[in-house]
């Protein structure tokens, strides 16, 4: 067996062997470098050993050694296995797999998991294309451990009917023919024009392959909600809602308490969020239908979507990566980058957002990507535009944020990986995917306890702020014939 790539000690003073070795099929010679972050292809090389320079198609067998599986209603959930990826599907699972002429990629300490998918991110195209495409955003949600985004239909013009759908996974099908291992899913617009008064065409869009629906904005009128369940109980499609009364405290800019009042700025009160969530409750209890009520943000409001869960109503809820880890205080230096429309809240909130991904109240943790260019972001506070490029660090920000509230990381990796796998695969009504020899490649390989590092590959100017130990690091991603693999 060629001898690969191996990785140990991923500690932040380790020293990792990269090594194209003799005898192996490229002959060459041993590299090696000090490094605190993950080095599976060198910069400098033998120039005949296989590299990946970015997103690709695996055209070689890749065998991950000795990874630990996170998959917690797959066959082989929490054991540790060598796994074998070839012509674009799981050709085996075992232990000590002897493969001639694989890549062998190890790295101590490492899990894999089935494929995560962000269930809400903003590609700008079309209209806002300086921000951001398809095919940077996929790019960065490789890069971020993502193997399926659904793409928001806000953009100009907004994807409220059924071309616009077909539109949206066309430019995710070219970004794949790229090499670039993400897949588009289309979420349909709610209303005609994304201006919550009359119903869009839910049907076609349906038909032609949306997954969702939402305006991604606020549903002031009761009717078009209630109307928007009914309908959604016969295409099967989730209804999304972003639970906030606009109307409560208007041009508010942040989170309404104590750092609000020393900064001299309107507050927007847990009540335009949580009257908004029993309202919705309500229709959902008249009306019937799935409702997805995301970002929550308020411990209260947790608690009331978890009572309804009891009571046996259809309804699931989110929040964004960010929001596991930041709060009101983390604006008090009136850091623009952190101000987000559905506003961080007090600490003891940003707790009860940790403990509902914790106990699985909270059903998916997305990544809300929404990228800025530099002349939209470089402005004071009161004019910063809403929203981060989060993509990149998504799962580094939920994982240290979970990880701040528990003293069991394996409880804290395990539960973020339900609310980025299996969660959104039951809110979007995705086939289940599971780590299973014979299945399609849908895999992503990290390391929990890694220091986090950017890959990048979004055009997004407007990156969250790292925090002082932040860990969570994707190694690569596999899916169908296409990959991703970190370098240094």
């Amino acid at each position: 067996m060629d001898a690969g790539i191996d990785l140990f000690g991923l500690g932040r003073h380790s020293r990792l062997d990269t090594t194209c070795r003799p005898g192996g099929p490229h002959g060459g010679a041993t590299h090696r470098r000090r490094t605190a972050c993950v080095v599976l292809f060198p910069r400098r090389h033998c120039g005949t050993c296989t590299r990946n320079p970015t997103s690709k198609t695996m055209e070689q067998a890749v065998l991950l050694t000795s990874v630990h599986v996170v998959d917690p209603q797959g066959p082989w959930h929490n054991q540790v296995v060598d796994v074998l990826l070839q012509g674009g599907h799981v050709a085996d699972i075992g232990l000590a797999l002897k493969v001639p002429d694989a890549l062998v990629l190890s790295a101590e300490g490492s899990i894999v998991s089935p494929g995560w998918i962000d269930g809400q991110a903003h590609f700008r195209e079309p209209g806002l294309e300086t921000k951001e495409v398809m095919n940077s955003g996929l790019d960065a949600a490789s890069r971020g451990g993502f193997t399926h985004v659904a793409v928001l239909p806000s953009t100009s013009p907004c994807v409220d009917h059924a071309s616009a759908v077909r539109n949206t996974l066309a430019l995710g099908t070219q970004a794949q023919d790229n090499g670039i291992p993400a897949e588009a899913l289309a979420l349909g617009c709610l209303s005609e024009g994304g201006h919550g008064a009359q119903l869009a065409e839910m049907h076609d869009m349906s038909e032609a392959g949306a997954v969702a629906f939402t305006d991604d904005t606020p549903l002031d009128r009761v009717s078009l909600l209630q109307r928007a369940l009914t309908y959604s109980k016969v295409h099967g499609k989730v209804v999304i809602d972003v639970p906030l009364d606009r109307d409560m405290n208007a041009g508010g800019l942040m989170h309404e308490g104590v750092y609000s009042t020393q900064m001299g700025l309107i507050g927007i009160p847990h009540e335009a969020e949580t009257l908004r969530v029993s309202r919705d409750l309500d229709v959902l209890k008249y009306a019937g239908g799935r409702l997805h009520l995301a970002p929550l943000t308020c411990a209260e409001s947790v608690s009331m979507v978890r009572e309804a869960k009891r009571a046996g109503l259809q309804v699931t809820c989110g929040t964004t990566a960010a929001h596991l880890m930041f709060c009101d205080e983390d604006l008090a230096g009136f850091v623009g980058t952190l101000r987000v429309s559905s506003p961080f809240r007090a600490k003891s909130d940003r707790d009860a957002l940790r403990e509902g991904v914790l106990d699985g109240t909270i059903d998916m943790v997305v990544s809300d990507h929404r990228p800025e260019d530099l002349e939209h972001h470089d402005v004071e506070f009161m004019l910063s535009p809403d929203g981060m490029a989060t993509l990149p660090s998504a799962f580094s920000l939920a994982l240290s944020g979970l990880k701040e509230s528990t003293s069991d990381s394996k409880a804290a990796v395990e539960a973020l990986v339900a609310a980025m796998t299996q969660g959104p695969r039951n809110v979007l009504s995705l086939t289940p995917s599971h780590l299973e020899a014979g299945q399609k490649c849908d895999l992503t390989w990290f390391h929990p306890d890694m220091k986090h590092r950017s890959h990048g590959g979004t055009k997004g100017v407007n990156l969250p702020p790292l925090k002082e130990g932040q860990t969570g690091q994707v190694l690569g991603v596999f899916h169908a014939d296409r990959s991703w693999i970190a370098q240094g």
